[in-house]
């Protein structure tokens, strides 16, 4: 019986394992999505935003970050707080979007702004880079989720006749969790010294969700792996007895 008490603290282990390989975090990169059409088409949901923008490049005109949601008009409503930012050009900014106990932070170039989303139930989140004058690009890249780098980034180049519906990328994240930090750099490029580009050479982080498809929340293969790990203990088990009889 010696050999079976000698077994049994391993067999604890692989139960162990097998009853949280369920539980390992279900963060996943969908791919790109080209153009405002094709992002409608998607028939993603979205709650509200986090974007940071060329406005006037920090003069008093225009803010260059905010959060901003939809609202009941049809328009976007910026809360009054939002942050002046001198964006270099070609220079990549550092950024990071945080969630904790359901408050969002944003934070670029040492200034954070707070936003209450705990009214909101979000899974997913896109990144949207546009650039709508002609010799100006953007790129947002260098991300990462929870201390994890991700495969993929979202960019703009405008090469000529850009406008609204032609000019955008957007980077699909799904399954965040209730708690996360997502960072990564922006770099904006643009053609001479403009005054008024404000929104039109911007990056947002739309957080909503995405379409109900077949392989999101409904596939769970962890349980069956575990269901197999029990069986292959429950069989070592039989055999160590036989042997042990």
């Amino acid at each position: 019986m010696k050999r079976l008490t000698d077994l049994l603290p391993a067999t604890l282990i692989a139960l162990g394992l097998a009853a949280t390989a369920g539980t390992a975090d279900a963060f996943e990169v969908k791919g790109t999505i080209n153009g405002e059409q094709a992002f409608i088409d998607l028939g993603a949901t979205i709650d509200f935003a986090a974007e940071g923008r060329w406005g006037d490049r920090g003069k008093a005109g225009e803010h260059e970050f905010n959060f901003h949601y939809d609202n009941a008009g049809g328009g976007q409503t910026v809360p009054t707080e939002y942050r002046a930012y001198d964006w270099g050009n070609g220079q990549a900014t550092p950024w990071t979007i945080s969630l904790a106990n359901g408050i969002m932070t944003y934070l670029i170039g040492g200034q954070t702004l707070t936003f209450d989303a705990s009214s909101y139930d979000f899974n997913d989140a896109f990144i949207r880079t546009t650039a709508r004058d002609a010799g100006n690009s953007i790129v947002v890249d260098n991300l990462m989720y929870n201390g994890t780098a991700i495969a993929g980034s979202s960019s703009f180049v405008c090469t000529s006749n850009c406008d609204y519906w032609n000019s955008s990328q957007y980077l699909w994240l799904a399954d965040l969790g209730d708690a996360f930090s997502l960072s990564g750099t922006t770099t904006m490029d643009w053609q001479g010294e403009p005054t008024a580009l404000r929104s039109k050479l911007a990056f947002q982080v739309k957080f909503g969700d995405g379409p109900d498809t077949p392989d999101e929340e409904t596939s769970v293969p962890e349980p069956a792996l575990s269901l197999l790990s029990l069986g292959a203990i429950g069989l070592s088990l039989k055999k160590l007895r036989r042997r042990s009889a």
